[in-house]
């Protein structure tokens, strides 16, 4: 075997190993219904503390911890932003329970005070981290009726698309959380190429089908911020509606 051939081998086989963390779900001081899902640090640093065995911190949650007084119907938004669909949403179902989820501290915080300017914090909630992780390290199975996710950041240089959100590892925790039966995944953005993307990801998804392709309207009639601003700037904009059922 030649030199170079041996080099291929060598990157063919070199296991990557993704470091795992520990990270504490927390209520916040200020605003009740937000909970912080981050790192656990080294005290006085902003150090992450890896796992001693380097496998997931899992703790399955009890949906009753973010909302006491749930019916059994929890819903899951995906990148909430300032939480306009969020409060609507929550605002005419009140006997429906929904999650927010945020990175952003700031946007999370506003939405978190939306939230309890329209005194809707008894039936939704907001998720300040990394959704991916809660679903895969919280959330049991088989309990979440419907998904939403509006206008992600599409990161659209290439060397960040592998910070997008919608790939198959996200549909595996999205399909495992989910209740038998058929349920629904509304997707939206204004992004031509990661709608693309995302879509071509649901296609080849087992147990997903695109009910509605690119040309649903908005859920309910409530747009959020960006989809207001996009349509008054005259941009496709770009919906569909997805069902999963298993």
């Amino acid at each position: 075997m030649s030199e170079e051939e041996n080099i291929t081998l060598l990157k063919e086989t070199k296991k990557v190993i993704v470091p795992e963390f520990y990270r504490d779900l927390t209520q916040d001081r200020e605003y009740p219904c937000l909970w912080h899902f981050v790192h656990r640090h080294i005290e006085g640093t902003r150090k992450p503390i890896q796992t001693e065995d380097n496998l997931p911190d899992k703790h399955l949650l009890d949906w009753k911890v973010l909302f006491p007084a749930h019916n059994g119907h929890i819903e899951i938004e995906v990148g909430s932003g300032k939480g306009g669909f969020l409060v609507e949403y929550a605002k005419r179902h009140p006997d429906y329970f929904i999650m927010g989820s945020e990175w952003d501290l700031t946007w999370a915080h506003y939405a978190a005070d939306r939230e309890i300017r329209n005194n809707v914090c008894e039936n939704s909630a907001m998720l300040r981290g990394d959704v991916f992780y809660f679903l895969r390290d919280r959330v049991k199975n088989n309990t979440v009726d419907a998904f939403h996710m509006y206008f992600p950041d599409p990161w659209p240089k290439e060397k960040h698309h592998k910070n997008r959100l919608l790939r198959e590892d996200f549909l595996v925790e999205v399909a495992r959380v989910l209740k038998p039966g058929k349920r629904i995944f509304y997707w939206g953005t204004d992004h031509k190429e990661y709608n693309e993307i995302a879509l071509e990801v649901f296609d080849h998804f087992k147990d997903a089908k695109i009910l509605e392709r690119d040309t649903a309207l908005p859920t309910e009639g409530i747009m959020t911020n960006f989809e207001k601003k996009y349509r008054q700037e005259g941009r496709p904009i770009y919906r569909s509606i997805i069902e999963f059922e298993k």
